[in-house]
């Protein structure tokens, strides 16, 4: 059997044509490789870029953290209250409890789902009597309905004692701890734009509590309070938006036979609601203007009455690292119902704004409110409030500061005249990958009367050891 000979031309046409097959392939293979690696690099450099999106949390059902802490306070309170401010030499206590975090998240493309429930328990070693279950609930979800139309709604509860609302965190605090770059951040407080950043969105959207120093002063050692808000928002053009919204609050005292006769709140509840329009619009992407009128009521059995005011905003970004907003406008007031309050029907100022400075290691949040009524229904003619909080970490580093302040105070009758402040400042260990070390210290002053005739201050410490779910190295 005979073979035919191959043309040395053919066999030197099969051979490239083999040989480029061959590199086709080894290159196709190196690609892919290489660009596995390189993206795996971008992940990991994303962390560091100062405006790469912040990724997705993980969704589903989870228990976020578990703790357990041990605290001192420098002279204890038992009773809390509006009775206790000016009493002094209590003696000092001790205490320890533990709290667990229990998280439900669901983040698509169309609707937003953030559901977070933490129980915690304290107990007192001279005070065993006042040992408390203290609870906190939070529900925030959106969905966009419509091209042009996004629906909100938000709900939160919380039945807590003085000691342990002095170190819950706060929304501002809850804020200057996220993952967000100052893109997302500056987005979310002008425009209200949480495309990049839903986890963002839901804490800046949560509804509110009564969140001030001097809210126990008020409800007395124990309260409950709760609060809902609807919103309904227009994209009329991507740069002007319509913003429909409404909402309730309830504030009151909690019975509790152990904390004595002493233990008698000022205000044994507050109901109140409210409705807003909002008009917000796009000078540029650096700056936003808007408009704000609101109407609300607040009712006790001291004061029942309506407030309409109506404001003017401006925000503005600043050097890619500063996010300034300023308001101002008038309220008035109108008396429904006045139990030893006279309160002022004449329009007056309504001001304020707020700060925001973020680095990779820097973020802090400021924000400062003058009102011509306040939420607790004292029927004060002015309420003045200034919030603040800083966090401090180095990329990668372990350790990390994190400090929250608030102040409040109340003027316009004898009843009003109270004010307090409240500041917190931490220094917190990553300890491995999922386990920290968090040491904090609180001060607490309430001040009543004319002149701060009455005065009660607080400091306490807590140590605690805090399992994440989340990586607590970033």
């Amino acid at each position: 059997m005979r073979h035919k000979s191959v043309p040395p031309s053919l066999m030197t046409r099969m051979a490239a044509r083999v040989a480029a097959r061959c590199l086709t392939v080894l290159v196709l293979g190196w690609g892919c490789a290489t660009g596995a690696l390189f993206a795996q690099d971008n992940q990991d450099n994303n962390a560091a870029v100062p405006n790469a999106p912040a990724p997705l949390p993980q969704g589903g059902l989870q228990i976020r953290s578990v703790s357990a802490y041990a605290v001192y306070y420098s002279n204890f309170l038992p009773n809390g209250g509006f009775a206790a401010a000016g009493t002094t030499n209590l003696p000092s206590e001790l205490g320890a409890g533990g709290s667990v975090e229990f998280d439900w998240t669901k983040f698509t493309e169309r609707s937003t789902f953030s559901l977070t429930y933490t129980p915690s328990y304290t107990g007192y070693v001279r005070n065993s009597s006042l040992n408390a279950l203290n609870h906190a609930l939070s529900l925030t979800t959106s969905r966009k309905i419509a091209p042009q139309w996004t629906f909100g709604f938000s709900a939160a509860g919380a039945l807590t004692s003085l000691q342990e609302s002095q170190f819950a965190p706060t929304a501002l605090g809850n804020v200057a701890g996220a993952l967000a770059t100052f893109n997302d951040l500056a987005a979310a407080l002008l425009t209200g734009n949480f495309a990049n950043n839903p986890q963002l969105g839901a804490l800046l959207n949560s509804s509110p509590l009564a969140q001030s120093p001097i809210s126990n002063l008020l409800y007395g050692q124990r309260m409950f309070t709760s609060s809902a808000h609807a919103s309904l928002s227009y994209s009329y053009s991507p740069r002007l938006s319509v913003t429909f919204s409404g909402g309730a609050a309830r504030s009151q005292h909690v019975d509790d036979q152990a904390l004595g006769v002493g233990n008698v709140p000022l205000i044994p509840n507050t109901t109140s609601g409210n409705a807003t329009v909002n008009v917000s619009y796009s000078l540029s992407p650096l700056t936003q203007i808007g408009g704000t009128v609101s109407s609300s009521r607040t009712s006790s059995l001291i004061y029942d009455g309506y407030t309409t005011t109506s404001l003017a905003t401006l925000g503005r970004t600043l050097a890619g690292r500063w996010v300034v907003q300023v308001h101002g406008g008038v309220g008035v007031t109108n008396a429904v119902r006045e139990a030893n309050a006279i309160v002022s029907a004449k329009p007056g100022p309504a001001i304020g704004g707020s700060l925001t400075y973020k680095t990779l290691s820097h973020t802090f949040l400021g924000s400062y409110d003058r009102a011509v009524s306040d939420t607790y229904g004292l029927g004060a003619s002015t309420s003045s409030a200034a919030n603040a909080a800083w966090q401090w970490r180095h990329r990668g580093s372990s350790w990390w500061l994190a400090s929250s302040f608030g102040w409040q105070q109340l003027q316009g009758n004898v009843l009003a005249d109270l004010s307090g402040w409240n500041s917190t400042v931490g220094l917190n260990r990553a300890i491995g990958a999922h386990f920290v070390l968090l040491t904090q210290y609180s001060h607490l002053t309430y001040s009543r009367g004319l002149q701060a005739a009455a005065h009660t201050s607080q400091d306490s410490v807590r140590a605690s050891i805090e399992w994440t779910h989340h990586p607590a190295l970033q």
